[in-house]
């Protein structure tokens, strides 16, 4: 074998071998029988001759990159399930997801016929000091033709995200202007929000609706209650549905906001890691008041966190679906290229004792992901969630109530999944999106009668959809393939209100859509008449 440099795949592969097999190793320029002196330095030096054989003599021209991510990724997949590879490009945008913000124009947009369309500028961004308006399509960009043409999402956010300071050219068109208007907008850096909601539902109900655990949330929910409380809040509802997790410390935190000085929120424990405790400090904004957690079937990690305190603490009454069940540690380990591995390094326990993982056999991590979607299949068809209740995953809360292990938290009170009672016609508007799609072009080409609504508040006491409104958008689907010969039952009364939510949000900021759509939403309308149960 030559003494040429060793490729990047063999440092790469040396380095995670380093990782995982608990330190660093850098092989030698010779092949002598010097170096195998364990049986970890032999697997590592292995793979990298081989790696060497492949790059010096296959037949054909391997891309390196590509069969080093793909390498990694594999050998961490047979530990567990969530031991994983990120590239540096992956790690990048996960950080940024994170962090609480990015670096852009500050526009929410969606794709609608090939076209980039704004929804809405952010408040208080570039894009809106700029002059952009909700309704205006983006033609070029950098005077480039991105109209017409295939386009995705990632396309859209690598050419209007950069760094901050940098310019963007774009050509707009906007409706009742026959030319493309031009604007140049200065990037800047641009919030991202874990809250995706907060308000009043009734007079004494606070929500709060959280979608991720980012670096900002604790102080998001600190503010959310503070702003609730100075509205008279006397009991909340916490929705962690469709969180899927985040930092370990901010949902320490979020948890310490409502439990009192000593009890236990999570603790940590592996095989390298001493058992450590994370324990609830004084001063909580919602130490007192009545407390209803909403959780899913994709609630995981940091959500089963803070849902598991909660319940094991006898603090909340759970409300909603069996949670994911990812309850195994992982330590980010950043390498030489801006890559990075996430290790599983302990498991989390609630306060009982309980293990938040569900089970997993190790190499096989297709099993262990395909298991849930067959899961969500069946309860989207009408079924129960089942799960076995061996007294070897039995436990006790605080006061003593039985709560079970054995993967994810499960509720005190059990929600069915709503949407198999849809009707066709119904659930094949929702499927096909038409009718955000119908809303928000009603919108666009009526944007000037909206205008006597110039707050939210006053949109949401006065406008109705009319009879005439959801017979275009009938016309509309049948268009779109949809028949309105299908049965629409008892959902007339439920779709004229999600039309409203729509226009709201085109017309408005989300808030004004959440607080019609929490109408229609029905976990959080089964779980209100639960308040009167907790003492």
């Amino acid at each position: 074998m030559n003494n040429k440099a060793r490729t990047p795949l063999i440092v790469a592969i040396s380095i995670i071998l380093g990782i995982v097999l608990g330190y660093f190793i850098i092989p030698k320029q010779d092949s002598s029988n010097n170096f195998f002196n364990t049986s970890k330095s032999q697997l590592a030096q292995k793979l990298a001759l081989i790696i060497e054989l492949i790059d010096n003599e296959y037949v054909d021209q391997v891309d390196i990159d590509s069969v080093s991510n793909n390498f990694i990724l594999s050998f961490l997949q047979q530990l567990d399930p969530h031991s994983t590879y990120l590239t540096s490009e992956e790690f990048k945008k996960e950080q940024e997801s994170l962090k609480g913000g990015f670096d852009g124009i500050g526009v929410q947009f969606r794709i609608i016929s090939d076209t980039i369309v704004v929804i809405q500028p952010v408040k208080g961004g570039p894009s809106i000091k700029a002059g952009i308006m909700a309704g205006d399509r983006i033609v070029t960009i950098n005077d480039t033709i991105r109209a017409g043409k295939k386009i995705e999402n990632e396309d859209v956010m690598r050419l209007l995200k950069g760094k901050k300071g940098t310019r963007v050219k774009l050509g707009i068109k906007r409706e009742g202007v026959s030319k493309l208007i031009t604007f140049v907008v200065n990037r800047e850096e641009i919030p991202t929000y874990s809250v995706d909601y907060y308000g009043m539902i009734d007079s004494k109900t606070g929500y709060i609706r959280l979608s991720q655990f980012s670096q900002t949330t604790d102080k998001e929910v600190n503010d959310a209650l503070q702003s609730l409380k100075s509205k008279s809040m006397k009991q909340l509802v916490f929705d962690l549905r469709g969180n899927g997790g985040g930092y370990l410390e901010q949902a320490y935190k979020v948890a310490d906001q409502f439990l009192p000085l000593g009890d236990l929120i999570v603790y940590t424990e592996g095989r390298k890691r001493d058992r450590s405790d994370l324990v609830a400090t004084e001063g909580g904004l919602f130490e007192r008041g009545k407390l209803i957690i909403l959780i899913d079937e994709l609630s995981a990690s940091a959500s089963e966190i803070v849902s598991g305190a909660m319940q094991d603490n006898d603090r909340a009454m759970i409300i909603g679906r069996r949670t994911f069940g990812k309850g195994l540690v992982q330590e980010q380990k950043l390498l030489p290229d801006g890559s990075a591995i996430r290790l599983t390094v302990s498991r989390y326990y609630t306060p009982s004792g309980r293990s938040i993982q569900r089970p997993y056999i190790s190499g096989d991590p297709d099993q262990y992901f395909e298991d849930f979607i067959q899961r969500y299949a069946n309860m989207s068809k009408g079924d129960k969630d089942t799960i076995s209740h061996p007294d070897s995953l039995k436990f006790k809360t605080k006061k003593g109530r039985i709560v079970y292990g054995g993967g994810g938290i499960e509720p005190d009170i059990e929600l069915p999944y709503y949407n198999y009672k849809k009707s066709e016609f119904y659930s094949q508007l929702l499927k096909k999106g038409l009718l955000y799609k119908f809303c928000f072009d009603y919108v666009d080409k009526h944007r000037n009668s909206f205008k006597q609504y110039y707050r939210g508040e006053d949109f949401i006491k006065e406008f109705n959809v009319s009879e005439a409104m959801f017979q275009q958008m009938n016309q509309y689907a049948e268009k779109n393939g949809v028949s309105t010969q299908l049965p629409i039952g008892n959902d007339k009364k439920e779709i004229l209100q999600l039309m409203k939510a729509y226009i709201a949000q085109s017309l408005f900021e989300d808030k004004y859509y959440y607080s019609i759509f929490l109408q229609l939403d029905e976990d959080l309308q089964k779980a209100l008449p639960y308040f009167s149960n907790i003492k």
